[in-house]
């Protein structure tokens, strides 16, 4: 089993990182692009839309990226604080609760998409539910890099 959640880990975060990173890489040239033109004069009006959007769907996969690599916000000094047995106890309660988090911000991201799928984005026109989907897509890839981490907590194989 281990050796198929490794091979998952690696897949799926190669694939998170790389589509983050093409991503970052449109929006800074179309950033760049804009600042260009706007120093002659012009405009590019879908420029704000894109990057926008590209950013809000960064946010979201490097979200999953930052849980696999346990590189969140978090509060250490319970940690310090607590016997080490106890620590790897509260490790697991608070893996549950992301997962139980992350299940409902996913739950309800998919319950949303359908309300707003049908508007669209005033300059692209493309679906708002194209933006949308960033939330429970992220929220499902967290959700998967959580329970990731958590196995290798339990299998005591942590990095």
């Amino acid at each position: 089993m281990t050796k198929a959640v490794k091979a998952l880990d690696k897949l799926l975060n190669t694939l998170i990182s790389c589509t983050a990173v093409a991503m970052l890489a449109v929006m800074s040239v179309v950033v760049f692009a804009q600042v260009v033109f706007r120093l002659v004069h012009a405009s590019i009006p879908w420029s704000e839309e894109v990057s926008k959007y590209l950013l809000v769907w960064c946010t979201f996969l490097g979200a999953a990226l930052c849980v696999r690599r346990k590189s969140l916000v978090g509060l250490e000094l319970l940690s310090m604080l607590i016997p080490k047995k106890l620590n790897r106890h509260l490790q697991l309660f608070v893996y549950l609760l992301s997962v139980i988090i992350l299940g409902v911000i996913t739950v309800v991201g998919i319950r949303t998409l359908p309300m707003i799928w049908r508007q669209s984005t005033p300059v692209l026109k493309i679906s708002m539910g194209l933006v949308y989907a960033a939330i429970p897509v992220g929220s499902i890839l967290m959700l998967v890099n959580t329970l990731i981490v958590a196995y290798y907590h339990i299998a005591g194989e942590e990095e």
